[in-house]
């Protein structure tokens, strides 16, 4: 049986008693998924079996008298815990419960060293199993890193078959989201705390604009909030479920390259954004490269290495820009701001047709405006 804890042919009884026994191993003292599993495989059972078997047989193979005991004890914690659960559950059809045996977890998310036992889940559970890139970096973005941002999952969403996956955090997290549903392209948001818990409380609209439209997946009991040590937990899973990790802008000391080390050790891909080499928050996706994480410009450079996302590519369009501005005034707009005085020296064009022709490019998506001057997002 599908250990799905929320289907609709689900007694109620069996709800419980599938809630009750994934939270009794989950309060286990002093155990954790790999002896679980080593557990099970020297019983010849699956982890939820565990339960069933005698305390001459735990204690064989090496459980202390309190982890034995555990397994039966129902103390008012787990009683807790389990009523908030259900609870939770059955507040609406887009709650999950899913356990490590469940059809619907993350198939990739079974492979690395630790999964979770159980994850909780709001929203589309299906899009748990589709194919995923994660966009993780700084909280602290600069404006270039938001747009490189925004640019990758725009033609992530037009020529791939994959999801976005990050963290609802600042920065790049948040750009990352932001960009998906504006491009209609479903995310999912993993956190570092319960799925019942906005954090940050600023981001309470976007968390639950990902809730309807992808999914929020958290390992964390409900009512958990976040702690820094959760953190790294997360990110775990975050690249777990993950293809490939694309790395924006990071520190050195970052958790985005904790996520990538992480990428690394499950076997996935890592791609990494070169930057301005005088900003603190590039010289961790320069150490990845120089690692050999992929340097990554464009979505091709995610397709090279991941070819199976790419789907059919849409008919060129074969409408001509005869019309718009020159190509020396975008060659004179730089990837730094660059002033209106500047621009116009080295166009040696009147400054209203400079003024008209930049409107044109920003309208187009290739430069921007900044207090300091202007900004080039993207070559023609």
């Amino acid at each position: 049986m599908s250990t799905l804890f929320n289907p609709p042919h689900t007694s109620q009884n069996t709800l419980e008693a599938l809630v009750s026994n994934w939270l009794r191993l989950n309060n286990i003292p002093q155990i954790g998924y790999i002896r679980l599993s080593t557990s099970a495989t020297k019983l010849s059972c699956s982890l939820s079996q565990l339960l069933t078997k005698s305390h001459s047989q735990l204690s064989a193979i090496g459980w202390s008298s309190e982890q034995v005991n555990a397994m039966s004890i129902n103390n008012k914690t787990l009683s807790k815990q389990k009523a908030q659960t259900l609870a939770w559950i059955c507040e609406s059809d887009q709650h999950h419960f899913v356990s490590l045996e469940c059809e619907d977890y993350p198939p990739l998310l079974k492979q690395i060293s630790r999964p979770p036992l159980f994850l909780f889940v709001s929203g589309n559970i299906a899009l748990l199993s589709q194919p995923q890139i994660a966009f993780v970096g700084s909280r602290k973005a600069s404006f270039s890193a938001v747009q490189t941002t925004h640019d990758l999952i725009q033609n992530l969403a037009e020529h791939t078959c994959a999801l976005s996956v990050s963290g609802l955090a600042l920065g790049i997290d948040a750009a990352c989201h932001q960009a998906s549903l504006a491009n209609n392209l479903p995310t999912i948001g993993v956190l570092g705390c319960g799925v019942d818990v906005v954090y940050p409380k600023r981001h309470k609209q976007l968390y639950m604009d990902v809730a309807q439209s992808g999914a929020l997946v958290s390992e964390f009991l409900l009512g958990t909030f976040p702690v820094a040590t959760m953190f790294p937990r997360r990110n775990r899973i975050i690249s777990g479920m993950s293809l490939g990790t694309v790395v924006v802008e990071a520190k050195i000391k970052s958790g985005s390259l904790v996520t990538a080390k992480y990428a690394i050790e499950q076997n996935r891909e890592v791609f990494a954004i070169p930057n301005n080499v005088n900003n603190p928050n590039a010289h961790g996706c320069h150490w990845l490269i120089k690692q050999g994480a992929k340097l990554t410009e464009d979505i091709q450079d995610i397709l090279d290495e991941i070819p199976s996302i790419a789907k059919q590519p849409k008919k060129a369009d074969n409408k001509t820009h005869e019309d718009l501005a020159s190509d020396l005034l975008l060659d004179s707009v730089d990837y730094v701001a660059t002033s209106i005085d500047s621009i116009v020296m080295l166009t040696a064009m009147p400054l209203n047709e400079v003024l008209l022709q930049l409107l044109e490019y920003e309208l187009r998506g290739l430069i921007t405006s900044t207090a300091q001057g202007y900004v080039k997002l993207k070559a023609k």
